[in-house]
């Protein structure tokens, strides 16, 4: 059968996989489409992944709502210092280390900076940090329309694949036991048939044994394919395509494209983009200006050793002699190695670079103009591409109908030679033109169905929709 092979071909090429049902009674339970959409949306990778992502959003959203936290910074430090250290006379400090005369020197510096006024920066940054928040969750829910196109695609191929099963095990029925019967009448001489349509009718069954082999090996890989997107380790069964339900209609074009502006993520991203570069600009100018703070600092140190003393030249009058005597050794300096201090003040934190930041300015301001261009070009590519999907669902839709015509006439055609599984008196050897009508028609019909209902989830995703209307 040339259309079963094309149709075979085709499969090959669709990411998703099918499934064979068994011949035998199946008692696996039914794993509906609703509920494999349910569990593939919470066992999903990327929906793990999406959930992720708005996540980490969030708390970038925390750190910007308490941006005017105060921010300490600590530095705590310890060291070796010589004893009775000279600040002059570093030979002699070295004396010291060398001679194991050194003690411990701990010092910390404590600041802490409060932002009291800073031209809307932190402002501009919580705005942005919820365009963040927004952005993800648009991203997660166009992973969750994406992973529920590639549920239905695989769902509905392995639904073909299991009408296809089903055409390939009611030729077979009819097929074998005919040229089972041909070939023994060959063999004790009593053929009332031609040489030719035996030959006819061998290869007919030979192609129905490539074609089972072919399903066969989508129905195994099928049942992975669906495994895997909704994680589901236990055993299931996917009912057939129906070859006579009645296909849910297309509504006008003009309807999904208003939907498509209401729902479409691209859109939608595009609109917080804007957003985000007008704040971009409104930061741009803001580092122009200079932060206001309030700033506090505290500091201490300790040691075990001193500076060394100094001697002090004491004279009682202006060219006379130093008055030597011991009392007059004094430190010439506070010891630097204890102390404590405290500061409180108001400050001005300021990057003053004139021409970086006007370049920053102009730049973000020709982003914000390059978005407003990138969201005129999408809107329109938008309503081309839903005219597209849209077009696509329309032919397949008109293709099905077309079948379904081509189908009644080959079973109609196919009737005349009383061709059926009850009717195993037939002379299906004068009937394989028939017969192949009647089976490609099928082929063709149930082919013409899968696409169209993929081509409705396309278009549902092209949306921005898990269902259309």
């Amino acid at each position: 059968m040339k259309r079963l092979s094309l149709v075979c071909l085709l499969l090959f090429s669709v990411p998703v996989l099918a499934q064979e049902p068994d011949q035998t009674p199946n008692t696996q339970p039914v794993l509906t489409l609703e509920d494999a959409l349910k569990q593939a949306q919470k066992a999903s990778p990327s929906a793990r992944e999406q959930a992720a992502k708005v996540r980490k959003a969030e708390w970038q959203q925390f750190r910007a709502d308490y941006a005017w936290a105060p921010k300490i910074q600590s530095t705590f430090a310890f060291s070796l210092v010589p004893a009775q250290a000279e600040i002059d006379d570093f030979s002699s400090n070295w004396d010291q280390y060398l001679d194991f005369q050194f003690g411990p020197y701990l010092r910390n510096d404590t600041r802490v900076i409060v932002p009291l006024y800073t031209f809307n920066r932190i402002g501009v940054a919580q705005d942005l940090a919820q365009i963040g928040v927004d952005v993800a969750r648009l991203q997660e829910a166009e992973a969750t329309f994406d992973t529920t196109f590639q549920v239905k695609r695989a769902y509905f191929t392995a639904q073909l694949s299991t009408a296809f099963a089903a055409i390939l095990k009611e030729g077979e029925d009819i097929i074998k036991p005919k040229l089972q019967e041909m070939t023994e009448a060959r063999e004790f001489g009593d053929a009332s048939f031609s040489t030719e349509d035996y030959r006819k009718l061998q290869i007919f069954d030979a192609e129905f044994d490539g074609r089972v082999l072919d399903n066969q090996k989508l129905g195994d890989l099928a049942v992975d394919g669906v495994a895997y997107f909704t994680a589901n380790t236990s055993e299931f069964r996917i009912p057939a395509l129906s070859e006579d339900d009645e296909l849910p209609r297309l509504e006008p074009l003009q309807t999904y494209e208003e939907l498509a502006r209401l729902h479409r993520t691209d859109l939608k991203l595009l609109a917080k983009a804007l957003e985000a570069r007008g704040l971009a600009v409104e930061k741009a100018k803001a580092d122009f200006y200079p932060n206001f703070v309030f700033a506090a600092s505290f500091g201490f140190g300790w040691s075990t050793e001193e500076l060394a003393l100094k001697e002090v030249c004491r004279r009682p009058s202006a060219g006379a002699e130093c008055v030597d005597t011991s009392d007059l050794y004094a430190r010439p300096y506070s010891n630097a190695l204890d102390f404590l201090s405290f500061t409180v003040g108001l400050g001005l934190e300021w990057n003053i670079d004139v021409v970086q930041t006007y370049g920053k300015y102009k730049e973000a301001d020709a982003e914000l103009a390059e978005t407003l261009a990138q969201r005129d070009r999408a809107t329109g590519a938008i309503a081309l591409d839903i005219r597209r999907l849209y077009s696509d669902a329309q032919i397949a839709f008109r293709k099905a109908e077309t079948n379904a015509r081509r189908l009644d006439a080959a079973r109609r055609w196919r009737d005349q030679f009383g061709l059926s599984v009850k009717s195993a008196g037939a002379d299906i050897a004068k009937g394989i033109d028939p017969l192949k009508a009647f089976f490609e028609a099928r082929v063709a019909l149930l082919q013409a169905r899968y696409e169209y209902l993929v081509a409705r989830a396309a278009l549902a995703k092209g949306i921005g929709l898990h269902e259309l209307p």
